[in-house]
């Protein structure tokens, strides 16, 4: 059974990169995945008129005319590479209001076992959508050149159910790692958490290299502190749960996950 990896990809607000399509491949070919990428091309209100009767008018045209360029040198990329790749790729189209987008591509990452996208501030209600309302777990990539190879993983643990889905989710990317960085925040010395222990003792069973890292703030929020130990395990994927609390909450008060989004530095799978 071949698992099968979702890519959304859109012309607005903000048009998919190349280098997003590029990581995506490769994290398909390092897991033995099919590819199916969703092109969303904007549909804006009075995209259909056929001549422009006012400047208004003209400005929507021009718009819809630019989103369809974008749409059509997106697809010619896809299909090159993943054809040079050798890889299965399936593309599927559709339009959707602005407003209503993020929510359609939430509705269509229901189908596949993954989604794969890439961090921006312009891109934040897409991704929130994404792991609110698709139900599936969320490869979050920097905007950068990523391998797909994970070798090494950091697993934020704060012994929560969030974060436990979220391990459970990652099961099928992490089959080919050897080593896991348990990275726990805490304010003073490592405390005894016996079930930190258990975990840590499964860990070491499923034959992974275990390394338990206890990571102090010192006045550095928490997401920084995270990455940081990431960072210096070398680890190839961070994994955590999203949104522990009401999206409401943390709305209000912000989070580990609304930090990891504003600065993004490691490969992050998220389930929430």
């Amino acid at each position: 059974m071949r698992p099968q990896f979702h890519l959304p990809l859109s012309t607005y607000p903000e048009a998919s990169s190349f280098t997003i399509i590029e990581n995506a491949i490769q994290f398909c070919l390092h897991h033995a995945a099919d590819l199916v990428a969703s092109l969303s091309v904007a549909r804006r209100p009075g995209h259909q008129l056929e001549r422009a009767e006012n400047s208004i008018d003209d400005e929507i045209l021009q718009a819809d005319r630019f989103d369809r360029k974008v749409a059509a040198q997106l697809v010619r990329h896809l299909k090159h590479r993943s054809e040079r790749a050798s890889l299965d790729v399936r593309l599927d189209t559709f339009e959707a209001e602005a407003m209503s987008a993020s929510l359609k591509l939430a509705e269509v990452s229901r189908a596949y076992d993954l989604t794969i996208v890439e961090n921006s501030e312009i891109a934040r209600p897409t991704i929130e959508s994404l792991v609110f309302e698709s139900g599936r777990p969320l490869l979050l990539l920097p905007p950068e050149d990523f391998y797909g190879r994970i070798d090494t993983v950091c697993i934020a643990w704060d012994g929560s159910a969030t974060v436990a889905h979220a391990l459970s989710t990652a099961y099928p990317l992490i089959g080919s790692a050897t080593k896991a960085i348990v990275a726990c925040v805490r304010n003073g010395e490592l405390s005894h958490d016996k079930l930190l222990d258990r975990y840590v003792e499964a860990l070491k069973h499923s034959g992974l290299e275990v390394e338990l890292a206890a990571l102090h703030c010192d006045g550095e929020d928490i997401p920084s502190a995270i990455q940081d130990g990431a960072l210096e395990g070398r680890a190839d994927l961070l994994i955590a749960g999203a949104y522990g609390h009401s999206k409401l909450r943390e709305a209000m008060f912000g989070g580990v996950t609304r930090g990891l989004l504003g600065n993004l530095r490691v490969p992050v799978l998220l389930a929430h």
